[in-house]
């Protein structure tokens, strides 16, 4: 049975991904382990961020003894045409110091950054020095260049979460903890502080939806591709 190792940065991006495939927790740390399409799936949770991800990967790698690693979760969107639930295949990863890694794939090309981009003008920032990417996220970067550096093949897969004319509701950088995860008090602390931002807030939640179902579609359907 063919293994494959996944990374996850956020518990919002796999919960939905750990209920639909049935993965059971594994250890060490944030492992879970399940079969899914066939496959042997390992799934790291790093927590946000390239120095979480970097942690998590090798791990994976070692740990795990993948033969093949995949990066999943939520991006932002470069380009106007993308809307919330848009899938992004990456067929190439670009880093923000412009270095590129090519997987063989046919898809579009990702961004990889280190901060979030909570606005729609850091994102319009990013899109005007990167016009070829049409999505940016913070992780796959790392697994590219892991999997690179391991000699094996890999995937990546971005649901937009936020469209490139919107801002986020808030800065979600302020709102993580010391592991890279959602800090609650924190998040709560910066919505009491900005309550202008409630509808945005609601509007935020139906874009997480639309993106937390295509996410679980689209995983599958990859994994399944991969084993076939």
């Amino acid at each position: 049975m063919k293994s494959v190792g996944i990374l996850v940065a956020m518990w919002e991006e796999f919960t939905p991904l750990r209920k639909h495939w049935k993965l059971e927790w594994t250890g060490p740390g944030e492992f879970f382990t399940g079969k899914v399409a066939g496959l042997r799936v390992q799934v790291a949770l790093s927590g946000v961020g390239p120095r979480h991800a970097r942690r998590a990967v090798q791990d994976l790698v070692k740990l795990g003894q993948p033969e093949l690693l995949v990066s999943l979760g939520y991006s932002g969107a470069l380009k106007e045409h993308l809307q919330p639930g848009d899938a992004i295949h990456a067929r190439e990863i670009e880093t923000a110091d412009r270095r590129v890694f090519r997987c063989g794939q046919a898809g579009q090309r990702l961004l990889s950054v280190s901060k979030l981009a909570p606005s729609q003008e850091s994102k319009r920032r990013l899109a005007e020095n990167h016009p070829e990417a049409c999505a940016v996220d913070m992780e796959s970067a790392v697994l590219a260049e892991a999997a690179e550096s391991a000699g094996l093949p890999w995937r990546a897969l971005r649901v937009i979460i936020d469209p490139l004319h919107r801002n986020l509701p808030i800065d979600f950088n302020r709102c993580v903890s010391s592991k890279g995860q959602t800090a609650p008090a924190r998040l709560a602390r910066e919505i009491l502080t900005h309550p202008g931002q409630i509808p945005a807030l609601i509007e935020f939640g139906r874009w997480e939806k639309q993106a937390r179902r295509q996410l679980i579609l689209k995983s599958s359907q990859l994994l399944e591709a991969i084993n076939s």
